[in-house]
């Protein structure tokens, strides 16, 4: 009876990995439609860093579903597993595993990158150089 509901409970995880990546799926695809759909001037970089923001949220949603799923894994051999279900359970978790570390290394990179410090605007340096140039002795902006 304990396997029973334990695999009850490991469809439940599963679902729940299924509604996680429908749910991830669709706020990536709404938040692109909105990019691609709704015209503004945007420089390049600018709708390249919003489409990496999109992607980046799709893979924390896809990390967190791998989790899940591994978790169901591991409840369905949890109650006396044999030899063959726990060497179906070690590649499935191995073969998890590695997709959750790279797609992790990659969100990790891609973050990096998108929240580096941006090149000022040029109205950012022209507004600097002007501030710069009332303190020079002499100057008519002064």
């Amino acid at each position: 009876m304990l396997k029973a509901w334990t695999g009850f409970l490991a469809s439940g995880v599963e679902g729940v990995a299924g509604l996680i990546i429908a749910l991830g799926a669709l706020q990536a695809a709404v938040n692109a439609l909105i990019l691609f759909l709704i015209p503004k001037r945007r420089a390049g970089s600018m709708q390249e860093r919003q489409t990496e923001y999109i992607r980046l949220q799709l893979g924390r949603w896809l990390a967190l579903a791998l989790e899940f799923e591994l978790g169901a894994d591991i409840l369905r051999t949890a109650i006396a597993p044999t030899w063959a279900e726990i060497g179906q359970l070690a590649a499935i978790a191995t073969i998890r595993t590695f997709l959750n570390y790279f797609l992790q290394k990659e969100i990790d990179r891609a973050a990096q990158i998108q929240f580096r410090p941006e090149t000022p605007s040029p109205l950012h340096q022209f507004k600097q150089r002007e501030s710069e140039m009332k303190n020079v002795p002499g100057n008519v902006l002064h």
